[in-house]
């Protein structure tokens, strides 16, 4: 009896062995013994040929006005699948715009037609989205385009990926009061919130009737845009501004005050040079001819060189500076920036070209090329992995072959100071990755002979946390629960003889510095 019990263990063991993924190595590695080995595990899929994303059903949770006024109500929709993220939101926000009235919601704006503008209409970078809606949205009340923007944020933040919303009509912010000075800032969700009293907070912050708006100071959460190291773009963050008034002359020192003093959260950003002492004059505010207002900025003659020796791209601090002024300041419509006595009329950039304006004003949409998304690698540091920030292209930051790109790409200089090292071998790129393919909850990844060759080169030591910095990268950004990798279309058992390849993988927290800590 003894003895079937054992063979029924040994049974057992067998038949589970292929079903255990990415565990030990196989015993003829280390001794060089030609043991017979289980057969390589089955997996359901074919190893992908090209990038697809599978189709599924889903829905989509849209916030509308409920019939009483008093709550925004959660309506749903069938989602579009198949898309990145950024024509996703799109999608969810002209779903938003164009959805009608029913017996629990009214449509957004009423009998006024909304629309988009522009030709980045909804922009996602660093979890904060910009809609610019087109300019029927200014024949709205202050209350209804308040509504709108609460509508538009509750359901953007649905997305795990979106922090907080900001609002523009026809490229620039609206100010929700008769002198157009009170900005909205950046919103967050606040579906089950009150709406009549939303808005009396955000009415309570206006300058009152026969008092100046420089003597009415203003709290407000907003985006703050910084240039990106080595001339790569710019990205950004939120943080909360306090203002000693509502003048954009104000509010404009305070902001260049804050970009000065550099990013809090961010990486990649390099150390902002002094800005509001580079000044030779206030800011100043004209009206525009066609509508708008002007900003001018009037720097020292010095200042180019003082951003040289920063180490800060001209061209990406001047992006950084347009998109921070124009997306917060109600009705700034372009940046004119002066060195000395003569007007900016040019800034060059080795990434993105020339940008030419006439007498030196910026507007918002001369930069929109030079907004990055961000995407998390995993990087190793004293055999550890460790999860960073990088910059990608934000109309594919959600793309898995964008993210392990980046990951190829290696950690900056500034991740190499803090001890930051590279997980894959420097001979391996993008034209090594033969397919990539989200079906259902696993992404398959399809990596070249070549790659497989380079992990071999890497040998034993490395081979770990190769293997799990693109699964935990990829599974952080796509939302994708496990990776099945193939070489050639083919599934292998092992490489450097540590990692068993066939079968799936899950993230492995266990590598991470924060399990440690």
């Amino acid at each position: 009896m003894r003895g079937r019990k054992i063979v029924c263990l040994w049974l057992t063991l067998a038949l589970c062995f292929p079903l255990m993924t990415g565990c030990a190595p196989r015993i003829g590695e280390e001794t060089g013994e030609d043991l017979p080995t289980l057969p390589p595990a089955q997996v359901a899929w074919e190893a992908p040929d090209a990038d697809r994303i599978s189709v599924q059903e889903g829905l989509w949770t849209l916030y509308l006005p409920g019939k009483n006024g008093l709550n925004l109500v959660a309506q749903h929709v069938p989602s579009v699948s198949g898309l990145l993220r950024a024509e996703e939101m799109e999608a969810i926000v002209m779903e938003l715009l164009n959805y009608p009235s029913n017996a629990q919601v009214d449509a957004l704006g009423g009998g006024t037609e909304l629309s988009l503008y522009g030709d980045s209409p909804v922009e996602l970078s660093g979890g904060v989205v910009t809609v610019n809606l087109g300019s029927s949205a200014l024949g709205l009340s202050y209350r209804a385009l308040y509504t709108l923007s609460l509508a538009l944020a509750a359901t953007l933040c649905e997305l795990d990926t979106v922090r907080c919303v900001n609002v523009l009509v026809a490229g620039r912010s609206v100010g929700l009061d008769t002198a157009n000075s009170l900005a909205m800032g950046s919103l967050m969700a606040h579906p089950g919130e009150n709406l009549p009293v939303l808005w009396e907070q955000m009415e309570a912050k206006r300058a009152p009737i026969g008092q100046n708006a420089a003597e009415t100071p203003l709290t407000s959460y907003m985006t703050l845009y910084y240039p990106l190291e080595n001339g790569e773009g710019i990205t950004c963050e939120n943080r909360t501004l306090t203002f000693e008034g509502q003048t954009p002359g104000q509010m404009t020192l305070t902001i260049l005050e804050n970009l000065s003093h550099g990013a809090m959260f961010l990486t990649g950003v390099p150390d902002m040079p002094e800005l509001t002492s580079q000044l030779a004059y206030e800011p100043l505010t004209s009206e525009l001819a066609d509508g708008g207002r002007m900003l001018t900025l009037s720097f020292r003659e010095e200042a180019e060189r003082a951003w040289e020796e920063a180490g800060v791209d001209e061209a990406c601090l001047m992006a950084a500076i347009c998109y921070t002024l124009t997306t917060f300041i109600p009705g700034i419509a372009g940046v004119a920036v002066r060195i000395g006595d003569r007007p900016l009329t040019s800034v060059r950039s080795e990434k993105y070209g020339s940008v030419q304006v006439l007498g030196g004003l910026f507007h918002r949409e001369d930069f929109s090329g030079f907004l990055m998304g961000r995407t998390t690698v995993y990087f190793a540091r004293e055999g550890l992995l460790v999860p960073t920030e990088k910059s990608v292209d934000r109309e594919k930051a959600d793309s898995p072959r964008e993210q392990l790109t980046a990951l190829m790409d290696g950690p900056g200089a500034r991740e190499m100071a803090e001890g930051m090292e590279a997980t894959l071998p420097d001979l391996v790129g993008e034209e090594d990755i033969l397919g990539i393919a989200l079906e259902g909850d696993t992404l398959l990844l399809n990596l070249s002979e070549s790659f497989r060759s380079e992990i071999q080169s890497w040998g034993r030591e490395r081979e770990t946390l190769l293997c799990y910095s693109m699964v935990n990268t990829l599974c952080e950004n796509t939302g994708a629960r496990q990776v099945c990798f193939f070489f050639e279309g083919e599934q292998v058992e092992y490489i450097a003889g540590v990692i068993w390849w066939a079968g799936v993988f899950y993230p492995n927290a266990g590598l991470g510095e924060e399990s440690f800590g």
